[in-house]
């Protein structure tokens, strides 16, 4: 900005003074209520960033919005709900401090990637007031934040694309003779029927009455699990995937039962978007859940490496039995 647009700090006559901070006023709030990033030496100036230009599903990702402004200039905290395509996890404004002659403040929100796809934060307005000595009221303004963009992707694509997939090559039609199979087929039919029939009759004539075995509650088939895999101490052998894959397992199959979903055939995207849904399980509970899946995931697929002492099992255990006492209590069926 031109010296003359400058806030007069010199020693003038007060009607001089007056009238040309009062231009000054009218001017600042046209440039800034329009514009989008300040002029370098502009009162005011405003810097958009983020810790993280590339991320992966479920990091945490710091926005931050940083001013340097002038002394006569108070900057409010700007709306970060116009954000989408992340969770808000909370904002935070510091404390103002002196830089030269101007103030720096910084406002910031965590960001929490749950969707894959290339993302834009928008520009973000922050409003601000200009008061003088000889100005009776502060007049109002907003400077506006560049956009800055993230991409994020997938955990399972940490290593790259596949490079040992191939197009299958096209159907070749040939007549076959069904005569043979419809033969074989039919006699190995009738040898399964007469088997299972002399299996049948064995057992009833043979087999003593005994009382039939209760099946296990859910919960307890999974505590049971979980205990003989820390039997077998495969993280003490350093065989870390295979404990997490068998981890993951266990963990899945829980799920399932327990909420009604397939959770052994989906990703950990699919089971995140489903956990998110449900109102019955807490929160706390689901950002547990899925802190769990994708440490699995991490271990199994990108072999990050893992120690004796970052077993998740007890985190597993305690996660069942918070369930298994809602469970006591009615809010889930069993």
């Amino acid at each position: 900005m031109p010296d003359s647009y400058k806030i007069c700090r010199t020693q003038k006559s007060h009607h001089k003074v007056s009238i040309r901070n009062k231009l000054i006023l009218a001017l600042l709030y046209f440039l800034l209520s329009s514009s989008t990033i300040a002029w370098a030496d502009s009162p005011i100036n405003i810097i958009a960033e983020v810790d993280k230009e590339q991320a992966t599903t479920g990091d945490i990702i710091t926005y931050t919005i940083t001013l340097l402004h002038d002394m006569e200039l108070k900057p409010f905290l700007p709306d970060f709900g116009v954000i989408n395509g992340f969770d808000i996890l909370g904002s935070h404004a510091s404390e103002p401090r002196k830089v030269e002659n101007q103030i720096e403040q910084i406002y910031s929100v965590k960001l929490r990637a749950d969707e894959i796809g290339q993302f834009t934060i928008p520009q973000i307005t922050v409003p601000f007031e200009v008061t003088t000595i000889e100005s009776a009221n502060p007049v109002p303004g907003e400077i506006r934040s560049p956009e800055v963009s993230v991409e994020v992707t997938s955990i399972l694509r940490l290593q790259g694309e596949p490079t040992d997939i191939r197009d299958i090559k096209g159907t070749v039609d040939v007549d076959r003779d069904w005569m043979p199979w419809i033969f074989w087929g039919l006699n190995l039919i009738l040898l399964l029927v007469v088997l299972y029939l002399f299996w049948k009759y064995r057992k009833a004539k043979h087999s003593p009455a005994t009382e039939k075995t209760p099946v296990l509650p859910i919960h307890e088939i999974a505590l049971q699990e979980l205990n003989a895999l820390n039997d077998k101490e495969l993280l003490q052998r350093g065989e870390a995937r295979e404990h997490f894959f068998e981890l993951s397992e266990i963990y899945r199959r829980y799920l399932s039962a327990r909420y009604h979903f397939p959770a052994l055939d989906w990703t950990t995207e699919e089971i995140t978007r489903y956990l998110k849904k449900q109102n019955e399980l807490e929160l706390s509970l689901q950002d547990e859940a899925i802190r769990i899946l994708i440490k699995s995931d991490l271990i199994k697929f990108a072999k990050v490496p893992a120690t004796p002492g970052s077993d998740e099992i007890e985190s597993v255990r305690e996660f069942i039995t918070s369930t298994r006492k809602h469970l006591e209590i009615g809010l889930y069926s069993n």
